[in-house]
């Protein structure tokens, strides 16, 4: 039984962060197709994911030491198509005729092994028909070429990590796992069939698209600040090999801050009427109350106030920090007077953010001095 719960307890462990990790991935695409998040395809994905991790945890694990396996002499592979069923009629206990050989013949490994790499691909063929709508054929060529990559992987020892393979690699596991995705395919109905459908999933998700919601808002924000920040280190690495200054960093520079910012939210947003990559990439952009194409001014305006005033309390916060150590008690006072000041209007401006998610309209203030709004891109109705 421990080669069973051990896979699937290095699956637990390995999960989270796997899944954290395919987590921007997934909201990147799910924002850009969809406009929104669904919890529902979110459950689907993550567990498919989570399956077949266990799955191929349990086809490796656990690994034995590299020394050992050199000793090994063990057959690495087995040809025979239909030995699994020669071995079974060999050594099984069981007698149709007598009820009582059928549970010690369940319990024999002639009929697990078999009964094992069956019921590993049931869960397979059950969502690639739920959720990928493939079709039957499909299935069974999916199912063998996961079947292969199992099998590929135990003969190989594990990519070639081992000087041999460590398991049997079998024919005939090629075929349990196809035989185990068609059955999964075949009992799909009377396992989802109180699981909303994937077209009713996809109608919500476009229902719900049409609405910029605050995460939506928040990933483009990540995605555009990556890209400032990739580009300021990028320029730090330039400017130190051309001049040799070592000591040069464009990241936390002050004035590269405000200069990105002038740049790529301003010159570059007005460029592509309102949108950035971050807002390309979810699907959103900035437009002007009344007018079909955003003005010039009307960024610069918001995102003046945005980054150049809220933005610039913060640079000046982290500036005056230093100062608070300084021996001139008038110096440390003003800093302290004026870090103070920054933050607090800091907590205020987080404030009318979260106080935005109650209003109706969620328009935050420096959107009402611009008259400038976020909309989806998103069509009502994709095919």
């Amino acid at each position: 039984m421990s080669a069973y719960i051990i896979p699937i307890k290095t699956a637990l462990l390995i999960f989270p962060f796997l899944a954290l990790f395919l987590s921007g991935f997934f909201l990147i695409y799910e924002y850009r197709k969809y406009g929104t998040f669904v919890f529902t395809r979110a459950i689907i994905l993550y567990s498919f994911i989570f399956y077949l991790l266990c799955a191929y945890f349990l086809v490796v694990l656990p690994l034995p030491p590299i020394s050992e396996v050199a000793h090994y002499t063990s057959p690495t592979i087995e040809l025979h198509l239909g030995a699994s069923l020669q071995h079974f009629l060999q050594q099984t206990v069981l007698n149709i005729k007598d009820p009582s050989t059928y549970l010690p013949a369940m319990k024999q490994n002639v009929f697990l092994e078999p009964m094992f790499n069956i019921l590993l691909v049931v869960p397979f063929g059950v969502y690639l028909r739920y959720y990928f709508k493939v079709s039957f054929i499909k299935t069974i060529l999916w199912s063998f070429l996961l079947s292969l990559s199992f099998e590929t992987l135990q003969y190989t020892g594990l990519l070639f990590i081992y000087p041999r393979p460590y398991r049997l690699a079998d024919v005939n596991d090629l075929l349990n796992n196809t035989l185990g995705g068609m059955l999964g395919f075949a009992i799909e109905p009377l396992l989802t069939f109180v699981l909303p459908t994937r077209k009713e999933i996809d109608e919500e998700a476009y229902a719900r698209g049409q609405e910029v919601t605050f995460f939506r808002r928040l990933a483009a924000f990540v995605i555009d600040w990556i890209v400032l920040y990739l580009v300021a280190f990028a320029a730090t690495i330039v400017y130190r090999l051309i001049t040799k200054d070592y000591q040069a960093n464009f990241v936390d520079n002050i004035w590269w801050f405000f200069g990105g910012v002038f740049l790529y939210f301003v010159c570059f947003a007005y460029l592509f009427n309102g949108q950035t990559l971050g807002k390309k990439a979810v699907r959103i952009r900035v437009v002007e109350e009344q007018r079909e194409k955003i003005r010039f001014s009307a960024l610069l305006k918001r995102y003046g106030i945005l980054y150049f005033f809220y933005g610039g309390i913060g640079q000046l916060t982290a500036l005056l920090a230093p100062l608070v150590q300084s021996r001139n008690h008038f110096i440390v006072a003003i800093s302290v007077f004026l870090s103070l000041c920054g933050g607090v209007l800091q907590v205020v401006f987080f404030l009318t953010i979260g106080w935005s998610f109650f209003k109706k309209r969620r328009q935050l203030f420096y959107e009402k001095q611009s008259h400038t709004y976020t909309i989806s891109t998103i069509p009502i109705k994709e095919k």
